[in-house]
């Protein structure tokens, strides 16, 4: 019974690429990455999600320590890109789509970088913030007319004596921690600086957020956000306001939320400790309201029609999970195009997750978990193709057993193995990635998985009578006993007129 040798060959070069569709997984993940758990619970969303994992309160040299590094996820939750990062902190790993960029901030010790990067994950720009400005690691926007904008920090002192603040009586040389607002032009130029010492009276802050006279941080600005007129939307968690500064005079324009609101809240609440200020499209606003001062603690992701004749903020949509989550900092609420809205709580302890996707009606379409104490300052989803080629595993027969193979050419090769080689031996069922670099990121393999209903070859009895030498003369168990029939997952030993014997899989 020969078998032609064209016949055998390609089947030596299967590609078994099987995807999980449905449920939770804990996906394979290189040893530079914290693990995590994705949950799909429903398959409408096609794209990305970018987040940038870090561990709370740990430092380069404790155990469990990994360099955070921004990262690209597929809708189905596997590791899709990740920068290896040399960053104690890294965060807002985010994608201009005006402008088709993608940007995310560094911090090594006290100096702060905000990186600007192409549609191809090339680095483009840096930058920092002007001399005498401390930095701040909230925010980096790229403004309409490609000017950069990024928040930092300064301090003043007050007299604030003959007041309390939280129960303290405050002091009359009161240090002041302002927000400083900073625009630059692509060539680095400053063309705006705005300082809330300048126009907020610190005593507009809540005290329960902590008053400290030697650094009383009132504002503690965290978002800001160009808006359709041009002028600045500023979020200030500590006022639990949300302020929108004049580009052109720094005057305040109007105030929303806090102690001095412009605004009214029809039929709710208000917000508080809020994050991530967004204008959509719609002219509504978005954010993440944290719930910090609210009764009970509960976070949610809302969205506002304001209405500046009569001064009223009007919740037109609003999503809190059920049971409600608290998220007492970081965090972030983005509404797509289509209408999904991921939902980030930023610092949350299991089982509450790191973020969640939900659709305009509230269903819940994925979310994610990292390990207790590693979460994300903020999270994204990508609704664009990614301008990637990633690696494709294929498995072959070696002498030794199933061998998966990475394509060759790459300098740097990652599996989830923890093996560091272009090809590694397949010892168990499972889920194996292999990651390798493109510039500096390192892009990601589809997944393989190998089961016991996904065999990396197969060979069918129709191959078995293709009279054209080199001849089979026989095919056998691993006994050496002659068979006809192969059965599934199976093991067999085929030997040629040669006197060559290779292993295949049914």
């Amino acid at each position: 019974m020969p078998i032609h040798p064209a016949k055998i060959i390609p089947l030596l070069l299967l590609s078994c690429l099987a995807k999980f569709t449905f449920g939770q997984i804990s996906p394979p993940v290189p040893e530079a990455l914290y693990p995590y758990e994705f949950t799909r619970l429903d398959t409408s969303f096609h794209g990305y999600y970018l987040t940038t994992p870090f561990k709370l309160n740990l430092n380069p040299g404790d155990p469990g320590f990994k360099t955070p590094a921004p990262l690209i996820l597929d809708e189905e939750g596997y590791v899709v890109m990740y920068l290896p990062n040399s960053h104690n902190y890294s965060a807002d790993f985010k994608y201009f789509p005006e402008h088709q960029k993608y940007g995310f901030l560094g911090r090594s010790g006290n100096q702060t970088i905000y990186y600007v990067l192409d549609s191809n994950f090339n680095f483009l720009d840096s930058l920092e913030n002007s001399p005498g400005i401390s930095p701040d690691g909230h925010e980096l926007q790229i403004l309409a007319n490609g000017n950069y904008l990024i928040g930092g920090a300064t301090t003043d002192t007050f007299d604030l004596s003959g007041d309390t603040i939280n129960g303290i009586p405050a002091s009359a040389n009161t240090v002041a921690l302002a927000y400083v607002v900073e625009e630059f032009t692509p060539a680095h130029n400053l063309v705006f600086q705005w300082s809330s010492n300048d126009y907020i009276n610190p005593l507009e802050g809540y005290g329960q957020y902590g008053y400290d006279s030697t650094n009383y941080d009132y504002c503690h600005g965290n978002a800001i956000c160009e808006d359709t007129d041009g002028n600045f939307l500023v979020s200030f968690r500590h006022l639990n306001a949300v302020y929108k500064i004049d580009r052109n005079s720094g005057g305040i324009i109007w105030k929303l939320g806090g102690k001095s609101s412009d605004f009214i809240f029809p039929f709710d609440a208000g917000f508080s400790g809020q994050h991530d200020i967004r204008r959509l499209p719609n002219g509504n606003i978005t954010l993440f309201d944290n719930g910090n001062t609210h009764t009970p603690q509960n976070s949610r992701a809302i969205e506002y029609q304001l209405n500046l004749t009569n001064y009223t903020a009007n919740r037109v949509w609003s999503y809190k999970h059920t049971p409600p989550y608290y998220g007492r900092a970081m965090g972030n609420h983005q509404t797509t195009d289509q209408r999904y809205h991921l939902v980030n709580y930023g610092l949350v302890r299991r089982p509450d997750p790191s973020f969640e996707l939900v659709d305009d009606n509230k269903n819940l379409i994925s979310s994610l978990s990292f390990a207790d104490s590693v979460m994300s300052y903020r999270s994204y989803v990508l609704e664009i193709p990614l301008n990637i080629t990633r690696p494709e595993i294929t498995c072959h027969i070696s002498s030794n057993g199933l061998l998966l193979v990475a394509p060759n050419g790459y300098s740097r090769y990652e599996w989830s193995t923890g093996d560091t080689t272009s090809s590694i031996l397949l010892s168990n069922f499972g889920t194996y990635q292999v990651w390798v670099n493109q510039g500096r990121f390192m892009v990601g393999s589809e997944p393989f998985i190998y089961d016991s209903q996904t065999p990396c070859l197969s060979i069918s009895v129709d191959d078995l009578i293709d009279p054209t030498p080199p001849e089979i003369i026989g095919i056998y168990d691993l006994l050496g006993r002659p068979v006809r029939e192969m059965l599934p997952h199976q093991v067999y030993l085929v030997r040629y007129s040669d006197f060559s014997t290779r292993k295949v899989i049914r």
